[in-house]
């Protein structure tokens, strides 16, 4: 039973929801009541009409009259839960009986509501039903200046971030390769109090070992050979800003004693100099490996470890959130065609060539699917309206072509290396589990943490 006996009253803004009932009074009533709590309502008054509406668009929920004059309201069912797991189904209906609403939610509606139906406890209900849903498109709509998803696995991953942005302390974002930790890193900056400061970014692992503490810190003019003049560090660079560590794993041993000093004390001083200056940094710290395993190897300070990683995000793989392939894949087409001057709409993946984008592994992640893509741009036909395998596979790397089995059960072509085909088995057993870990390490016959372990590239 859902409560509405405070004084507040359900919102329901940013909701699109589609009623169908045969009788206008009752659509326009909830119409009236619904738009009056935020909502965006269409109504219509038979099974054709609703199809028509559902063509063009896609409902946050249906609410839908049992007995319309052209059929069952449950005949929409199906077709909308098809949609996504989303997908919010509800019946409203005067020929109640435990037997219909029964039927209707072994079928996968949310609620069986019996006419006249309160509209502030129908309200209360889509408030509570939908407000995860809401929560991940705002935090996807929020995040689209940096990062594109809408896979669950993201969502969840993510779903931290804006409150990580707003405060002052570090935050480690572990993740493979590729996955798009310098965006996560952007978008923290973007969404916090810093957002109009400088965001300087460092790959600690392509800087010489003998210069990293010179570049990080600075160093005054004669500090050592060829220092002819001063210098400011990314430190000072970053002053009221953001700077970002990438790699930071691949730190040595005297520069991490030199970091943990400055983030204790909130002062760096130069190679040469003499006095500590002062700096207000937000510092953003990534690594594509554990940074437990470097601190077990005796390669990273736990200490330093402990400082870094007071609040953490763990990105996945792209292979791990494989409803983001075909948005990413779309998105990054979209783009480079855009940059070649391509007129019109970008054409569309088929379902085919789409699927041979779900069974490739991805070892560089989002990184290597944009590059990808960005091949297809510059051979694609002037006047294809759909992607199909025959325009996909000349990309594609000769494993994402060769991995996919003729039906059940997994190819491994011939000459395949160990740990191709290891991939090709761990990618069918997450599959098959829906990317559930637990029941692919058991399909697998290892345990969870090994798993995730093969997963992190371990």
């Amino acid at each position: 039973m859902v409560d509405v006996s405070n004084d507040r009253l359900p919102d329901l803004s940013g909701l699109l929801l589609l009623l169908v009932d045969d009788d206008p009074g009752i659509v326009r009533g909830l119409q009236r009541v619904f738009a009056g709590l935020g909502a965006r309502v269409s109504g219509v008054g038979s099974l054709r009409e609703a199809r028509r509406v559902l063509a063009e668009t896609t409902p946050d929920a249906l609410l839908v009259d049992l007995r319309l004059k052209d059929g069952s309201g449950l005949d929409l069912l199906p077709e909308y839960l098809a949609r996504g797991p989303d997908a919010a189904f509800y019946v409203i209906t005067g020929h109640g009986s435990v037997t219909n609403a029964v039927d209707a939610l072994k079928q996968g509606a949310r609620h069986y509501f019996e006419k006249p139906a309160d509209p502030l406890e129908l309200a209360t209900r889509l408030e509570a039903d939908l407000a995860g849903k809401r929560a991940r498109d705002d935090l996807a709509e929020r995040l689209s200046p940096y990062l594109w998803f809408r896979d669950a696995v993201m969502v969840d991953a993510l779903m931290e971030l804006p409150r990580f942005a707003l405060s002052a302390e570090p935050v480690l974002i572990e993740g493979r390769t590729g996955t798009g930790k310098e965006l996560v890193a952007r978008a923290l900056h973007g969404l916090g109090p810093r957002a109009q400061g400088p965001f300087v970014a460092v790959n600690c692992g392509a800087i010489p070992e003998t210069m990293l503490e010179a570049e990080l810190f600075g160093h005054e003019k004669g500090a050592f050979t060829g220092a002819t003049r001063l210098h400011r560090g990314r430190f000072e660079q970053a002053h009221e800003g953001t700077l970002f560590l990438d790699e930071i794993g691949e730190m040595t041993p005297a520069s991490q004693v030199s970091l943990l000093r400055v983030l204790e004390t909130g002062a760096v001083q130069r190679l040469g100099g003499e006095r500590d200056i002062a700096v207000d940094v937000r510092v953003v710290a990534a690594t594509h490996r554990p940074l437990e395993e470097r601190v077990e190897s005796g390669l990273f300070r736990q200490d330093l470890l402990y400082r870094l990683n007071v609040l953490p995000l763990r990105l996945p793989t792209l292979r791990e959130r494989p409803k983001d392939i075909g948005l990413l894949a779309e998105r990054f087409l979209a783009n480079g065609l855009r940059d070649m001057g391509w007129m019109g709409a970008a054409p569309k993946l088929d379902p085919e060539a789409l699927s041979l984008l779900e069974h490739y592994h991805w070892p560089g992640n989002v990184r290597e699917l944009r590059n990808l893509m960005a091949r297809l741009a510059v051979r694609l036909p002037p006047d294809v309206r759909e992607i199909g395998p025959k325009l996909l596979q000349p990309v594609l790397p000769r494993s994402a072509i060769e991995s996919r089995p003729p039906g059940d059960g997994v190819f491994v072509p011939k000459g395949t290396r160990l740990a191709d085909a290891e991939w090709l088995l761990i990618e069918a057993a997450l599959t098959d589990s829906g990317h559930n870990r637990a029941r692919a390490a058991k399909t697998l016959g290892i345990g969870e943490r090994t798993l995730r372990r093969k997963l992190n590239g371990g």
